[in-house]
């Protein structure tokens, strides 16, 4: 069978699958019911949760506040900058000394500027219109109420006093813009991409066990899930580029070549790249072969669009920084090691940075660095393994391996997923400021946006061994897996995946406490 890659300039587009038959009503019904309770689920944990739930959030909701409520990125100001370690000190542009003779230095969220600069937008309205400051907290006094308390006449018996509390009910505002604006960038796209990707099953999947199977993958087999309960990213980032995806796939493989489609795949393109910077290798990817292919609408649309995100992001830097860099490059430097900052004296996960970017407080404080033969397995098939946290992708592996074999519809999506896999792990692998797998975080967050690309490679391998009931097995056991590493993440994602904690428990993996 040939191996041609797909890319290749051809002169015609692909024939699309042939368009499937109206879905059975059995199949129609377990998608509504599917997609509905996905939903509810991920609403209903996103409303329960705590809306600021760790450092990687704060720190984008402390800019948000500052440009709505005083106009700067600098958040010195924000009520809530102090229980956040992702930010930077950087002295004041022009320079200035204080009152004690030392040189004046602003914080500033360590995240990229567009994002919270986006969602700053969205909220305007709403602040202008009602008046009501983002961190004003309302207050409700207590009312008396019947405690117990030891005796002090009967030893070992206790008394009914009736006291009020001294502290009031506080009842953050905050949460009223900022719950929206998480139902807006997680909620919907979520919901939109179960929708959607049941739509590609239509068209892909063979067999009921097949369409069934990644339906139930991907509402409830992915990290994605938990992670749409906080402000991050990785889920933006996922959702972009699965949105993306889908519209490269009804290029290059439908034939369906409108400008409009082309200027939305760039769009969707560059936004993921903004959302996590080695997509930048996805919009390339794409730019080339559409350029092979379509030169002229790749270059009249697709390009231009493209970089408008990047751009935009560019121009959100220069505003906040005064410069064009990320604050990410201040890494390891003065910016991050600011007075009562964690990244002093950095510990467990965050402890594997220093032998590469301290390496003499690291020797001091006998900490050693990972080979890159271990860190590689432990982001693959480790404590925060893609693969291992989620057999249900090692299912999919079977399935990209099938598509590579043959030129049609999907197999462009899995040289592609190919490629930007081995980028990715190869970038993280080596990159001398990403040691510390994605720090206190169930799964490992850099590749999320990498899932949707993923479970496209799923049904491929479930119609090949839907009449094999032992390899069927195999795959229910790989989707439980999956589905537990999923629920011990829901109730914080922003903690240790289920494998670390079991080795670490065990003392088979020791890090500084």
């Amino acid at each position: 069978m040939s191996t041609a890659d797909p890319l290749a300039p051809g002169p015609e587009p692909l024939a699309e699958a042939p368009a499937p038959a109206p879905r059975t009503e059995a199949r129609r019904v377990l998608g509504t019911l599917l997609i509905a309770t996905a939903t509810a689920l991920a609403l209903g944990s996103l409303l329960r949760q705590p809306t600021m739930m760790g450092a990687n959030d704060i720190s984008r909701w402390c800019t948000v506040w500052s440009l709505l409520e005083r106009g700067t990125y600098v958040i010195d100001e924000c009520p809530w900058h102090h229980e956040t370690q992702d930010k930077v000190q950087i002295p004041a542009d022009p320079p200035r000394v204080g009152e004690d003779g030392e040189p004046v230095k602003h914080y500033y969220s360590s995240k990229p500027a567009l994002l919270p600069t986006l969602i700053a937008g969205l909220l305007y309205p709403a602040r202008m219109i009602s008046g009501v400051p983002l961190d004003r907290v309302a207050l409700q006094q207590r009312e008396p109420r019947w405690s117990q308390v030891p005796d002090p006449d009967r030893p070992g018996r206790v008394m009914g006093v009736l006291t009020t509390p001294d502290q009031p009910v506080k009842w953050p505002v905050y949460i009223f813009y900022f719950k929206p604006v998480l139902i807006l960038l997680n909620i919907v796209p979520f919901w939109g991409f179960l929708v959607l990707f049941g739509r590609i099953l239509d068209r892909r999947a063979k067999t009921d066990w097949a369409w069934a199977y990644c339906l139930f993958a991907a509402a409830f087999g992915t990290y994605l899930l938990p992670y749409t309960q906080t402000l991050n990213n990785h889920t933006i980032a996922a959702f972009a580029a699965f949105f993306a995806l889908d519209q490269f796939l009804k290029i290059w493989d439908g034939g369906s070549v409108g400008a409009g489609r082309f200027a939305l795949l760039g769009l969707l393109a560059g936004f993921t790249a903004t959302n996590e910077l080695p997509a930048l290798a996805f919009a390339g990817l794409l730019g080339l072969a559409l350029l092979s292919r379509f030169p002229a609408k790749a270059l009249a649309w697709y390009a231009p669009f493209a970089a408008a995100p990047l751009l935009a992001l560019v121009a959100c830097q220069y505003a906040a920084f005064g410069e064009f860099k990320l604050a990410y490059e201040e890494f390891g430097t003065d910016a991050y090691k600011f007075e009562g900052s964690l990244w002093k004296t950095p510990l467990e996960l965050d402890s594997l940075n220093l032998p590469w970017t301290d390496p003499e407080e690291a020797a001091r404080r006998g900490i050693a660095g990972e080979t890159y033969a271990k860190y590689l397995f432990h982001m693959t098939l480790g404590h925060h393994g893609f693969w291992s946290s989620t057999p249900i992708f090692l299912v999919a592996a079977f399935g990209l391996f099938g598509l590579l074999r043959r030129r049609g519809p999907t197999t462009a999506a899995a040289w592609l997923t190919l490629a930007l896999t081995i980028v990715l792990l190869a970038f993280y692998t080596w990159n001398p400021k990403a040691r510390n797998y994605g720090g206190s975080a169930q799964g490992l967050r850099w590749l999320f946006w990498m899932i949707p690309f993923w479970l496209l490679m799923l049904p491929t391998a479930l119609d090949a061994i839907a009449a094999r009931p032992w390899a069927r097995r195999l795959a229910v056991l790989a989707l439980f897996v999956s589905v537990a590493s999923v629920g011990y993440a829901m109730r914080g994602p922003w903690s240790n995946p289920w494998i670390q904690d079991m080795l670490e428990h065990l003392g088979l993996y020791t890090l500084p406490r």
